[in-house]
């Protein structure tokens, strides 16, 4: 297997007849760089072909590395039948089987990208492999390897036990048949068999099969490098032996087809069938070409995260995702606001960056206008006296606006783990400014943001996997956390006070007051009497004095 890195800036003779030539582009001088991400097998190519997302790439003093040990030259053609360094180091620190997995997940969620987004003009449709059909006749030859891995490690005592039974019976005589059969010699007065009948006579089919299944695994443990403790009671084929059956390996499987009574052992034949299949068409040249690549990777991970966290498009109303002004906003999803019990749109933007890159001043700007354009469509909605279920985004009363959240989400690759989200708030990249009027959180210009790091691992396991729990338990735990970590930033920024007005009306108190509180003070949709008044902690202000003991002030906290 040849694995190479998205946009990373290789010597054009290190690629030269590795990988067609128009998938590359100039990168910098006398270099070049592939801007795809995806897998591809060819005709009259001995290596398939792995593309890793950009963001496996760290940076440190200089270079670029793979699992901070590997410059990506290092991973070019690796040798299946000699001895390779690089090969042993990747084997010991498990990153050959994770090499293999990673590439039938990233090959499964391109093809989750294509079913979702049929219309997506980022992969090239004329050299894709056809996998709009279902049945085995879609499997790629990756999916075909990880079926047959993925049985021996679920059959193994299955394996076991066939071996057993037919050694047991191989030594057993029949001695009701072996007496119907033959007369015996007499010696000492004591009948003797020349030639025992044993109870299986008969070519053991079952048995072959595991020896050409096995043997098969073996030859592919040592081609991917995944770590795998095949069945020790079966006799692999030796070298020689296995060479002469690859040769002719769809014929012999034909040969022997029909044997088997058993449903399990019909999967390994049709398993072993399509794989030796392929294997053959690209040995002779016939028409084969097996491609899945995806241009602009980054789209891709949106719509990964995009269907592991928002709300679907069509339960959206018209304008909120797809913008009046052309933009398109990431992710956006109906959620509990900062201010309970109310709810409103918390709104997101996927950054798909190499390793050491920042959120840059231009994508705040962007995310800001995301979310001026929301609260301005849903504040259109009330003037209109739309309904819009539970969201408040405006209190007409207090001229107060319900803060309106925003994050940024970026992958990451640490540790190679499929199972943990990993999810990191980044202090550095939150929060920045965006007021009008200072300490005036209840401003409509006054945006709050969030950066996040997730594991890119975690996201493509939730993103192909078939488990909508897991999903859900994502979206739920996630939103939470979101919500979580900016109610704790607010009741550390500011002091919060629950106002009750107790000598005269609170439209009045309002009215009264209204200059002095403008943009810091909001009426949530239970605080019938009251309202909410917000100043940053190292604002001096007496709310005592400020309202002349015409109303209840109260430490208030969000939660």
């Amino acid at each position: 297997m040849i694995v190479l890195v998205e946009a990373y800036a290789y010597q054009p003779d290190d690629l030269a007849g590795l990988i067609d030539p128009h998938y590359l582009m100039p990168a910098t001088v006398g270099r070049v760089k592939l801007n795809y991400v995806g897998y591809l097998a060819e005709a009259g190519q001995k290596h398939s072909v792995i593309i890793l997302p950009k963001v496996f790439l760290t940076h440190r003093a200089g270079r670029d590395y793979i699992f901070d040990t590997f410059i990506p030259e290092d991973l070019l053609p690796l040798p299946a039948d000699s001895p390779s360094p690089v090969r042993e180091r990747l084997r010991a620190g498990g990153q050959s089987d994770f090499l293999f997995r990673f590439s039938v997940w990233l090959y499964r969620a391109i093809r989750q990208f294509r079913q979702r987004q049929p219309d997506s003009i980022l992969y090239d449709r004329i050299n894709l492999l056809d996998v709009s059909t279902t049945g085995d006749s879609a499997l790629s030859e990756l999916e075909i390897v990880l079926a047959l891995v993925r049985f021996h490690r679920d059959n193994n005592t299955l394996l076991t036990h066939i071996k057993r039974v037919n050694t047991s019976q191989r030594h057993t005589i029949s001695w009701g048949r072996t007496v119907a059969r033959q007369q015996p010699i007499l010696q000492n007065g004591r009948p003797i068999y020349a030639e025992p009948v044993v109870k299986q006579k008969h070519i053991n089919y079952d048995e072959e099969l595991l020896v050409l299944y096995l043997s098969t695994l073996d030859d592919l443990r040592r081609q991917y490098g995944f770590r795998l403790e095949l069945n020790p009671l079966y006799t692999l084929l030796t070298g020689r032996e296995f060479e002469r059956f690859r040769a002719r390996a769809t014929r012999r499987l034909q040969e022997i087809r029909g044997k088997y009574f058993s449903d399990k052992l019909l999967r390994v034949w049709q398993l072993l069938f399509l794989y030796y299949d392929l294997q053959e068409k690209m040995r002779s040249g016939r028409s084969f070409r097996e491609v899945l690549l995806v241009r602009d990777f980054n789209v891709v991970f949106e719509d990964m995260i995009d269907h592991l966290l928002s709300d679907p498009k069509d339960q959206l109303p018209s304008g909120l995702k797809d913008q009046r002004d052309g933009k398109i906003v990431d992710h956006i999803y109906d959620d509990e606001s900062l201010l309970l019990p109310d709810h409103i749109y918390h709104i997101g933007d996927s950054k798909y960056y190499k390793d050491g890159n920042r959120i840059d001043r231009y994508s705040i700007s962007k995310q800001f206008t995301y979310a001026r354009n929301v609260i301005q469509a849903n504040v259109d909605l009330l003037n209109q006296s739309q309904p819009n279920g539970t969201r408040r985004y405006r209190d007409a009363l207090t001229e107060g606006y319900n803060p309106t959240p925003n994050f940024f989400i970026s992958a990451v690759v640490g540790e190679l783990d499929f199972s943990r989200a990993s999810l990191n708030f980044q202090e550095r990249d939150s929060y920045p400014d965006n007021h009008h009027f200072p300490g005036r959180l209840f401003d409509r210009d006054t945006l709050l943001l969030q950066a996040y790091t997730i594991n890119f691992l975690y996201v493509l396991n939730a993103y192909v996997a078939s488990s909508g729990a897991e999903r859900e338990r994502f979206r739920r735990d996630t939103r939470q956390d979101f919500r979580n970590r900016l109610v704790h930033h607010l009741n550390g920024t500011y002091n919060f006070w629950r106002i009750t007005p107790t000598a005269e009306s609170l439209d009045t108190f309002l009215t009264r007051h209204f200059r002095v509180l403008l943009g810091r003070m909001y009426r949530p949709s239970d605080f019938t009497d009251a309202i909410l008044v917000a100043y940053l902690n190292n604002e001096p202000i007496d709310l005592e004095t400020l309202v002349g003991g015409l109303a209840q002030v109260e430490p208030y906290k969000l939660r």
